[in-house]
């Protein structure tokens, strides 16, 4: 049965190191005939999937990739097996639901074997062919831990039912991977992955021997780039660390075009291999490529179609449904506060409370502006305020002018214009001061309005401090309006408007002085390549904007030396002043020396001679200061 093992995984392609790797009599352990992978795709990339798989084929890779996939997909996968074996198949079936709350689920199943494999009996005499078939059914689930300091932490696991069937002989084991995802808050793109496959190794018993499944540690990275044109750059590094084989080191890169074609590359710690995909409104296509030296080279095709709504679609609607549902709760209360304040409104005007009902109404149309019974009621109730009024009012001369100001005070008022109501209630009170009625709604109007000033000046505050004095100053002039004797207004838009206009003259200042440099600047180029009377003209500009700019100064004095030729007395003046620098100089008088050169400088500015001799004076100083010279 040993022997038979040995050739079955040689055949499905997965290259045993040695022999110790399986069990003696009774026990022992194996690596996975599995290990080919699952998915075109990850197969083509060097199965360098564990960190940047997103399609179903992570139910093998690392269940925690589960919540990569960004839609509920499928995926077949199917492998012919090496050249001149074509009875040797490698399958795979995936299905990967994301969710939005609860995490993503997964389910798989993978099957290999072959038939027409000879059988002998213990005297070594072939008594037929019989076919060896292994499956392995997968149910995985991933979700996010609520670690969010540095990134976002997914976990998964997956369980595994793997059966083995050789002719007559069967048996059923158990398995369990677990995976890690790690996606860093400041690297977007880089993705790390972790997966303990067969953590918990199935165990099965073909006939006399025992083998259990060793476990796997898959360690990966992934990065990826989108470009501006919707292409996407993957690559993809991973090292498998089998518990009793070498490591085995993996590579992939893929560039995929607007989600339209990919081309990958890759390497399996065996050979080099390769791909392609096309993918169109929600289906993929890919096929691979990958050879074994033993057993020649296998095509993987895969096939996946996207089969339901996009999470991003998803919780897009969610969200317009909590926004319905919530504006739906608003119109409830609403409607609930607007017919309680109507019945409170009625039962109000029943006892004669008209103004009280009044306001009741009020509150009723600002919740429900269109409601037609409270508007209806406000005209009922208004009525009979002003009949109450004009009753009151008959007997007096005044009495029309009166009604017509009330009259007014009570529109202004329902309408929230409290201003122009104030105004009105006033007007009332000094044709009749004894108007009760209108007393009350002066001071009504008053408290709505000290209301508004509280409200203006906490936002005129909130404006100064952040700095925006425009918004502030309107806030303070609303307070004035309401208030024209409110010192605290009167105070602030001053204070504030001094601040604008230093800030306004510190800006033209600070444009005057940058208008001053470029100017210099312009200057400088233009003495620089011989443009001396362009270069002039600005730097008369410069000093008529800044009469103290010593160094336009001393340009304008060079221009001028330049253009103007050393007069025969000057000449000699030079000659009289280098000599006797020179003595000096010889007789390490070297300070007098630099004065008098410098005298000669003032004549002509661009003497390079004298500017060399006086650097050499100042060395010779310095070195006579330096202790070593003591």
């Amino acid at each position: 049965m040993k022997k038979f093992i040995i050739i079955l995984l040689l055949l499905l392609g997965y290259p045993l190191i040695n022999g110790d790797i399986y069990a003696q009599e009774g026990s022992g352990g194996t690596g996975s005939i599995f290990r080919i992978g699952a998915g075109s795709r990850a197969i083509a990339l060097g199965g360098a999937f564990t960190a940047l798989g997103d399609d179903p084929s992570v139910l093998y890779y690392n269940p925690a990739a589960l919540k990569l996939n960004d839609a509920p997909r499928i995926l077949a996968n199917h492998i012919q097996l090496f050249s001149g074996f074509s009875d040797a198949t490698y399958d795979f079936l995936g299905l990967a639901y994301p969710t939005t709350s609860v995490g993503a689920f997964g389910i798989g199943f993978m099957s290999a074997g072959t038939g027409g494999i000879r059988e002998f009996d213990q005297f070594s005499r072939e008594t037929g062919e019989i076919s060896y078939r292994e499956n392995q059914g997968i149910l995985a689930y991933a979700f996010e831990l609520p670690w969010k300091y540095a990134g976002a932490v997914t976990t998964g696991f997956s369980v595994k039912i793997l059966s083995q069937r050789v002719g007559e002989s069967s048996d059923t084991g158990t398995g369990v991977d677990l995976g890690f995802l790690y996606r860093h808050r400041y690297l977007p793109g880089v993705t790390v992955g972790c997966n303990f496959q067969d953590l918990v190794g199935a165990e099965t018993k073909l006939v006399e021997t025992s083998e259990k499944v060793d476990r796997t540690i898959m360690l990966g990275a992934g990065y990826s780039y989108p470009f501006q044109n919707g292409s996407v750059l993957n690559l993809a590094v991973q090292l498998d660390m089998p518990a009793r084989m070498d490591k085995a080191p993996r590579f992939g890169a893929e560039y995929d075009y607007k989600h339209k074609i990919s081309f990958r590359m890759g390497f399996d710690s065996q050979s080099i291999t390769a791909g392609i995909g096309v993918g169109w409104r929600g289906y993929q296509a890919d096929y691979g490529f990958y050879t074994r030296e033993e057993a020649g080279s296998s095509h993987p095709v895969s096939i996946s179609a996207r089969i339901g709504m996009p999470l991003e679609e998803k919780i897009r609607i969610q969200e317009e449904l909590r926004i319905a549902e919530e504006q739906r709760r608003l119109d409830e209360i609403f409607s609930r506060r607007v017919r309680q304040h109507i019945t409170a409104a009625d039962s109000l005007r029943r006892e004669g409370l008209f103004d009280q009902a009044f306001d009741e109404i009020k509150i009723a149309l600002e919740y429900d502006p269109g409601n037609e019974t409270a508007s209806r009621m406000r005209e009922e109730v208004g009525e009979e305020i002003m009949r109450q009024q004009e009753e009151r009012a008959v007997t007096q001369e005044k009495a029309v002018v009166i009604n017509e100001h009330f009259r007014l005070g009570l529109n202004h008022y329902s309408n929230n214009e409290y201003i122009l109501a104030r105004a009105q209630w006033r007007n009332v009170l000094e044709l009749d001061q004894e108007n009760k009625q209108a007393a009350d709604y002066l001071e009504r109007t008053e408290q709505k309005l000290a209301e508004q000033i509280r409200q203006h000046q906490a936002n005129a505050a909130a404006y100064e401090r952040n700095g925006k004095l425009a918004d502030a100053l309107v806030e303070w002039n609303m307070v004035k309006m309401i208030d024209p004797e409110n010192a605290e207004a009167a105070e602030a838009t001053g204070r504030i408007s001094r601040r604008m206009e230093e800030l306004s003259r510190d800006l033209r200042s600070a444009s005057r002085r940058l208008g001053t440099i470029e100017l210099f600047e312009n200057a400088l180029n233009a003495f620089s390549v011989g443009r001396y009377n362009e270069a002039t003209e600005l730097l008369t500009r410069v000093l008529g904007r800044q009469p103290d700019h010593q160094e336009a100064r001393n340009l304008l004095r060079r221009i001028q030396r330049r253009m103007t030729p050393l007069t025969e007395e000057q000449k000699e003046e030079i000659r009289k002043l280098y000599i006797e620098g020179m003595k000096q100089f010889t007789q390490q008088e070297y300070q007098q020396a630099i004065e008098t050169w410098r005298k000669i400088l003032e004549i002509d500015p661009d003497n390079e001679s004298v500017k060399k001799n006086i650097e050499e004076a100042e060395l010779r100083i310095q070195k006579l200061q330096s202790p070593e010279a003591d």
